[in-house]
């Protein structure tokens, strides 16, 4: 569920912070178009989580237990996202701590999108509706023979790929910490499956 679906029932004060965040990122990249696209694709995962958690607090079969859950769940949010609106605050003024962090955050989305969907989504059949249902563009690959220079090829391209995701995987951890040591909120990455977004 996004801001979009759930946006003729969520709170003026939170449709409000919402745009408040938007402009404070506008100001950090310097209103640069591309990375306000980057900085607003980074955020809008962790507003959609919220609104979301809104939306399931005004329906009448919320149970006691899990209002409670919610209340408590967007008491932490609102909090660290005032620390986070601190921390871009102080980014859009100055060039330096507050400044690098959001700028490595623009970074580190973009070249995550680039490496998803160019290692995992570029080479996907798609359907093509002039093609037979028996053209060998939909038959399964069949893998090279053991020992074989193709066979080669494979297993390094997996070793480079596992490398890949492990080194991703730690930049994750690292930035987990950093949102529970400082009380803020890093951002969220997603993509939508097999749509490409191609960021430039």
């Amino acid at each position: 569920m996004t801001l979009r679906h759930t946006n003729a029932s969520l709170p003026t004060e939170f449709r409000s912070l919402y745009r408040l965040f938007l402009r404070t990122n506008s100001a950090v990249v310097l209103h640069h178009s591309p990375s306000k696209t980057q900085v607003r694709r980074l955020w809008r995962p962790v507003f959609d989580e919220a609104a979301f958690k809104i939306h399931r607090l005004q329906q009448p079969d919320t149970c006691s237990t899990e209002r409670m859950n919610i209340v408590q769940w967007l008491h932490t949010w609102h909090k660290r996202v005032d620390h986070t609106l601190s921390l871009l605050a102080t980014a859009a003024i100055s060039r330096g701590l507050a400044h690098k962090i959001t700028r490595n955050l623009k970074w580190l989305r973009q070249n995550h999108v680039l490496w998803v969907e160019k290692l995992y989504y570029s080479h996907k059949p798609f359907w093509r509706p002039q093609l037979p249902r028996t053209s060998a563009q939909y038959q399964p690959y069949s893998l090279p023979a053991p020992g074989t220079k193709p066979d080669h090829t494979l297993r390094r391209n997996r070793k480079m790929r596992l490398f890949d995701e492990q080194c991703s995987n730690a930049i994750g951890e690292v930035v987990k910490m950093a949102e529970g040591r400082h009380d803020i909120i890093l951002g969220r990455l997603r993509l939508k499956r097999w749509q490409h977004e191609w960021s430039s």
